[in-house]
């Protein structure tokens, strides 16, 4: 490939660390590369796709892992701090193939904010993949455009704040780390990557896959500018934008509103709404923008303060799934004891690299010896309480503190536990199960107590016990604890998210349906309904529709639109606060003139590269609790009665946006998108596919 002279809005430059080699190149993408597929995991894809091994093992050397931020990340363009770690999942894609093989992963992506995906960007590159292992633990560091592989012996052993605390006191404060704590160090499945003190890329096991080549650390210090096309036009776009924002924060009557936020999700409940119909009631109130209410309530409380909503109405979820809000749960649990004291507890906002809204907090509380830490989020705190049936705000803190320097998926920690719970409760595990070294007798972990859970967290950390097998997720659990499978909560191997699908049902299709399932955040109608398009760009307004059919061609619109703003490294909120100059500002940074037609196009190739990855593994299935559809439906509280279409919701979707029945893509659609490279695996894995359509066909009948 030619090298690229003078791009404008990226660098033009990825770079390649072969951990078993030591050696470290610089790549230079042609043009056409970044215009297909822009940044983050679309560049992501592409370059895994077509340089790691069919078939290798995800914690072996020939996975590759990559380090991806997005294509406007690093610019001015407003929202735009996100980086992916991108690879072959450990967690994802498990199942028996037509020979009798096992398969061990599919494709796995993570987002993460912080200001690292910058730091990538001024480090000079646009991507960083790693591949081979190390015989000994190392630290990738990069300082203007010089790179080397460095040892990390003294690290090793470090929870992820100590490991960056250490590397700046080493390089300098300026430096931005992305680290693993020790859970990924000691190759739990469920561990993630962290930087900037606890954001982090969570889901998929990547953290154990940067564990398994014994990478301790991406550490960067760079100060690269990067050049765009226009530069007066991107600054008046957004800093516009940004005054757009301001304005709207500072509106006295949503302040006013907001003193309602506590009984919202009561309110909701009466009224039997969804959050998708909240926003659409709120668009049509005179003189109101429904964009600037949650503007100001991300800004004021951020996500955290969503569970006293989304417990009562039931998106949350309540007893591993099986409980309601009002029974097990109810709002003098949700809301005065949990939402009432965090709201209390005194913070200081933060936010991402570009973030005009700062919807983060930090906490400081001595007591607990938590000092500039991040507040749990939504979903941290719908998995730690309402969950696991947990009380105590506090008690939640703490165990966000300890995964955050650990490195532990908190959503997955969270599924994890009530799984254990449920057990507990059908007898399926006994106090003879959780012995340790610490505790030869063994604890009995119980709903609504607490005093198991830093035990057993600190068990699954270091493999200890039945920790050894909780740390790689429910599906392995499962298939271990004898008659367990009914409980574990999960899609395809990945934990489910805190949204219940019979509360937003396209979460459902998605969770299943997506090349990393279980994904609340890998986009669909529903997420859009809930951000409206419409408001962020005039271009698009997907809307669902009292036919299945229009809805699922809209679904698969809004899952295209959702991969091309991931792969710009867009924050998801950006869909939330209004207009945003989106094409304006591809033109004026990159000078590309895309149509909305063509944007679309890019995420349909994203969508459709990820997918031929798990077609490529054989790791395309659908797999997901009858109790998260509804079979059967529940005889009580808000999801009473509801149960989900899910195969025909799928199939659907599959049709739209290309697919085969089985999920794999259809030959036209490979040829339409330029793909047509991938042509040859359709043809040279015939018997993989074979096995996903046997499968699906069984179950159907």
């Amino acid at each position: 490939m030619s090298t690229i002279t003078q791009p404008k809005g990226y660098t033009g430059k990825i770079l390649w660390a072969d951990l078993s080699s030591k050696e470290i190149q610089e790549e230079f993408p042609d043009e056409k590369i970044y215009r297909s597929f822009l940044g983050g995991y679309g560049l992501g894809v592409y370059y895994i796709y077509n340089r790691i091994s069919p078939g290798c093992d995800p914690l072996g050397p020939e996975n590759i892992l990559g380090f991806c931020p997005g294509l406007l990340t690093g610019t001015a363009a407003p929202f735009t701090g996100r980086w992916m770690a991108c690879g072959k999942s450990p967690l994802t894609g498990k199942g028996i193939t037509v020979d009798g093989g096992f398969c061990n992963g599919g494709w796995g992506d993570s987002n993460s904010g912080g200001y690292f995906g910058a730091a990538i960007k001024r480090a000079g590159y646009d991507a960083i993949f790693v591949t081979g292992a190390s015989d000994k633990p190392v630290y990738l560091y990069i300082n203007e455009n010089s790179f080397e592989l460095r040892d990390a012996s003294d690290i090793w052993g470090k929870d992820a704040f100590e490991t960056e605390d250490l590397l700046k006191e080493k390089h300098g404060k300026t430096v931005n780390v992305a680290t693993i704590g020790v859970a990924a160090e000691n190759e739990s499945l469920i561990a993630g990557i962290v930087n900037d003190y606890g954001r982090i890329a969570a889901r998929s096991g990547l953290g154990a896959v940067m564990g398994a080549k014994k990478l301790k650390a991406v550490c960067l210090d760079g100060k690269t500018k990067i050049t765009v096309a226009d530069k007066e036009t991107t600054q008046s776009l957004s800093q516009n934008y940004r005054r757009n924002i301001t304005k709207m924060l500072s509106n006295k009557l949503i302040g006013k509103m907001l003193q309602l936020a506590p009984k919202f999700g009561s309110i909701m409940r009466i009224m039997k709404m969804s959050f998708g119909k909240s926003v659409q009631m709120v668009m049509k109130i005179p003189g109101l923008k429904a964009e600037a209410l949650v503007a100001n309530y991300l800004h004021r409380f951020g996500t955290g303060f969503t569970l006293p909503i989304s417990v009562p109405v039931g998106d949350a979820s309540v007893k591993n799934f099986s409980g309601t809000g009002p029974e097990d749960y109810p709002q003098r649990i949700a809301l005065k004891k949990v939402g009432n004291t965090l709201a209390s507890i005194e913070t200081v906002s933060y936010g991402c690299y570009g973030c005009p809204l700062r919807c983060g907090r930090k906490i400081t509380i001595p007591e607990l010896g938590i000092k500039d830490s991040h507040m749990p989020e939504y979903e941290t705190l719908a998995s730690l309480s309402s969950n696991i049936l947990n009380e105590d705000p506090m008690m939640m803190i703490k165990v966000n503190e300890y995964l955050n320097r650990q490195g532990m998926d908190s959503i997955s920690t969270g599924v994890i536990l009530s799984f254990v719970l449920e057990c507990v409760e059908k007898g399926l595990l006994t106090k003879e199960d959780f012995k340790s070294e610490k505790f030869p007798e063994g604890f009995l972990p119980q709903w609504y107590e607490t005093d198991y859970i830093f035990p057993l967290l600190e068990m699954m950390v270091n493999r200890e016990g039945i920790g050894n097998i909780l740390a790689d997720g429910t599906w392995v659990a499962s298939n271990k604890i004898a008659g367990s499978k009914n409980y574990a909560m999960n899609a395809n191997g990945q934990e489910i998210p805190m949204h219940d699908p019979r509360y937003i049902k396209w979460f459902g299709a998605t969770y299943v349906s997506d090349p990393t399932p279980g994904r609340h955040t890998a986009g669909g109608i529903d997420t859009l309904m809930l951000h409206p398009v419409a408001r962020f760009t005039k271009e698009y307004n997907f809307k669902i529709d009292k036919k299945l059919e229009k809805t699922t061609k809209n679904h698969a619109l809004a899952v295209q639109f959702t991969q091309s703003i991931n792969a710009l490294g867009l924050c998801s909120y950006s869909l939330a606060c209004g207009s945003y100059p989106l094409f304006e500002l591809i033109q004026s940074v990159f000078g590309w003139e895309f149509t909305p037609d063509e944007f679309l196009l890019i995420g349909q190739r994203i969508q459709t590269l990820r997918q031929m990855f798990n077609a490529r593994e054989g790791a395309i299935r659908h797999k997901i609790p009858k109790r998260l559809i509804g079979d059967p439906p529940l005889k009580k509280g808000p999801l009473k009665g509801v149960s989900l279409p899910i195969e025909e919701m799928i199939q659907g979707y599959y049709e739209n946006i290309g697919f085969r029945e089985d999920g794999v893509p259809k030959e036209e659609t490979l040829k339409l998108l330029d793909l047509d490279y991938c042509i040859q695996d359709l043809d040279n894995s015939r018997g993989r596919y074979q096995t996903i359509v046997n499968e699906y066909l069984r179950a159907k009948t």
